[in-house]
């Protein structure tokens, strides 16, 4: 049903008169007319006795006065309380990061924009490599902080914040250790300790080893950073990383060593291109641009 005809019908119920009640909507009389009978035909009642080109409410139509002003109300009351929800919805920011978000110049643009702008709600989640544009999507996050491998077409806009680069973790007692940067293809025959395919990062190292010449034994593959390092750390094997995602033990029992590679990912804030942005994330595009 046409809240409009409810809005008509009250008028008209107030005015008694087509002509006044078209003169204070802004349209004809006809029009009046078409609205009233349709709103007679969907209830099935006679609102109005017409005689002698005078009009007078029914004994229907005087009880439909009292629904139609409580719906009135009701969808004006809705419809500011819309406005207002849409209002505040406008400066709620949702960035979804990587899990090691917090070693990278991002998670200072996040804090710093925090402080900045306290009228923004601003809610920050870890997703992992894959899901992190998937959030986008969906809807689930205004804007994204994580790894550019070059993979993005023009659907997104990209703020880069730093690059970051592979790195080999070894025990301190591997012989490679010596070594200040290490050839891919001295790891061939080792057992690789990697981060699981939902973080992006095993489907690059795969291909630079099979640029290298080589598949990689892969002897154990997660999601926490920590365990790969312990097991590191007891001879269980090498892994691969992002330099920046890794805090050494300071223990001294493993070590991190560059590769001789030229592959590398740039750290960005992401988010879509050519949508309506809410407020919140337009204060934050522009503040971390500065």
């Amino acid at each position: 049903m046409d809240i409009r005809k409810f809005e008509v019908f009250l008028d008209l119920a107030k005015t008694l008169s087509y002509t006044e009640t078209a003169e204070r909507l802004f349209t004809t009389q006809g029009n009046i007319s078409k609205q009233i009978l349709s709103l007679e035909k969907e209830l099935d009642v006679k609102l109005f006795e017409r005689s002698h080109r005078m009009i007078k409410l029914t004994e229907a139509g005087d009880i439909a006065v009292i629904y139609a002003n409580k719906i009135m109300s009701e969808y004006e009351a809705m419809r500011q309380t819309l406005l207002q929800h849409a209002d505040a919805a406008d400066f709620v920011l949702n960035i979804h990061a990587i899990p090691s978000v917090s070693n990278y110049r991002g998670f200072e643009m996040i804090t710093a924009f925090h402080k900045a702008h306290p009228e923004v709600e601003l809610h920050l989640s870890e997703v992992h490599g894959d899901h992190v544009i998937m959030s986008l999507g969906n809807g689930q996050s205004d804007i994204v902080f994580g790894r550019d491998f070059g993979d993005f077409g023009d659907d997104y806009e990209t703020v880069v914040t730093e690059e970051d680069s592979f790195v080999c973790i070894l025990p301190a007692d591997h012989p490679l250790a010596q070594n200040e940067v290490v050839n891919l293809t001295d790891l061939q025959n080792e057992d690789f300790l990697l981060l699981g395919r939902e973080t992006l990062i095993y489907d690059h190292v795969m291909s630079l080893a099979k640029k290298a010449g080589f598949v990689p034994h892969v002897a154990y593959e997660g999601q926490r950073i920590d365990i790969i390092m312990n097991m590191v750390a007891s001879g269980m094997g090498v892994s691969i990383m992002m330099e920046k995602s890794i805090d050494l033990p300071p223990n001294g029992t493993i070590v991190k060593r560059h590769i001789d590679i030229s592959d590398a990912s740039e750290m960005s804030f992401i988010r879509k291109a050519n949508v309506r942005h809410t407020e919140a994330a337009k204060l934050f595009w522009e503040f971390i641009q500065k």
